[in-house]
């Protein structure tokens, strides 16, 4: 009887016990549920992008081309003589580097051959004349003759004109051949054909030289020139006109329009000095596709107080100011998207992209077309452009150019 008991029991409480684990579990459940507290629901506020940039304003804008060349002289010559000897003597100021004025004497040949050369010039022209005065004589006397003793016109030959005409050739050849010696006389004493400086000598005293072997290399210190090379974008930006002066022949206009300022380190300060665009290359350069225009600078060794002499090689920068743009629009080059394109906050504060034409650059500035006056421009770069986003506008000091 209690066997039957325990059995009954033991299938009751193999029953029972999982719905006491449920009904516990859902208890449980609903204490934990009913004791959390209560969230607040917030709801989600949208973000507006702020959009900082400037306001578009027209302007007029002159741009500067900037370039560099070397300094070389106008005028460079290898000094030759036109005569050979022996140099006796040379210049203190014929050494590299030195300086000499126009006409000054730099070497001087052993002179005696050609003095001797002179002296027979002169007794042949001596000799010449006297046979001239001789031949003059005896035709007055033939002359005389004929009238005396003759009849009819006298031929030339009886009047001894072939014999006068002989002698006045040979007093010209003569003449010539003095003129010759005293040419080469002179020549003996080599000038300086212009004021300069020597840059390279090549001989000294003792030394026998030939006709047009190379005593040395010259170069002019008037003007000073300086090649630019350009390319035809910014040849463009120049005025062209006042270059080649087809229509405007005011000399100070055209110096005035077209002065460029030239700087270069020297002696260790940043030097400057002002020289004007005088022409162009005669041709295009092959190779680059970019034509040269050549500044010329006055006096270039003339140094004023703070300053320095412009010397022959000298690297330099050059600062050509451009013909003046009008209706254009000056952006920090931080306004460009995508190269060509600005994005602007329209007038319902929405981002819209817009392509503006690139007319000039500056490291810290672009020169543009493209734009209206008052539209606002963004100028802090963006990732990406969704078109139409709204936007909060906000004014930045803009920087001048």
């Amino acid at each position: 009887m209690n066997k039957d008991k325990n059995g009954l029991f033991s299938k009751l409480l193999k029953w029972m016990l999982p719905v006491l684990v449920i009904v516990a579990g859902l208890f449980i459940s609903s204490v934990i549920k009913n004791s959390r507290p209560e969230v607040d629901i917030i709801t989600p506020v949208k973000k507006v992008t702020i959009i900082r940039g400037i306001v578009a304003k027209k302007t007029s804008f002159q741009p500067v081309i900037h370039a560099q060349g070397t300094v070389q002289a106008k005028r460079q010559i290898e000094l030759v003589p036109e005569v050979a000897g022996k140099i006796i003597w040379v210049s203190s100021d014929f050494a590299q580097g030195g300086l000499f004025s126009k006409d000054d004497r730099l070497v001087l040949i052993d002179p005696r051959n050609y003095e001797f050369a002179v002296s027979r010039a002169q007794a042949s022209v001596a000799d010449a004349r006297n046979k001239l005065v001789l031949e003059e004589a005896e035709a007055e006397l033939a002359k005389t003759e004929w009238e005396d003793l003759g009849s009819g016109e006298a031929s030339p030959l009886v009047l001894r004109e072939p014999q006068m005409a002989t002698a006045r050739a040979k007093l010209a050849s003569a003449r010539a051949d003095l003129d010759r010696a005293l040419l080469d006389l002179e020549r003996t004493v080599i000038k300086a054909p212009f004021d300069g400086r020597v840059e390279e000598k090549k001989v000294d005293i003792g030394q026998y030289v030939s006709l047009g072997s190379q005593l040395a290399v010259l170069y002019s210190t008037d003007v000073a020139e300086i090649s630019l090379p350009l390319t035809d974008r910014e040849l463009g930006k120049l005025d062209l006109q006042l270059i080649y002066g087809e229509q405007n022949k005011n000399k100070k206009t055209l110096e005035k329009s077209l002065a460029v300022r030239l700087y270069a380190p020297v002696g260790g300060k940043r030097r400057s000095w002002t020289g004007n665009i005088v022409r162009t290359a005669g041709t295009i350069d092959l190779n680059s596709r970019i034509l040269s225009v050549i500044v010329e600078v006055k006096n270039p060794y003339k140094v004023h107080k703070g300053g320095a002499p412009l010397l022959n090689g000298l690297f330099v920068e050059a600062e050509i100011p451009g013909k003046e743009m009008h209706d254009v629009y000056v952006l920090p080059k931080s306004a460009l998207y995508k190269q060509n394109r600005v994005v602007i906050v329209d007038q319902d504060d929405r981002l819209r992209s817009l392509e503006v034409e690139i007319i000039h650059s500056t490291p810290q500035h672009v020169v543009v077309r493209g734009l209206k006056e008052g539209q606002r421009v963004n100028t802090v770069p963006l990732d990406v452009l969704i078109e139409g986003t709204k936007v909060k506008w906000q004014l930045v000091e803009e920087d001048s150019p």
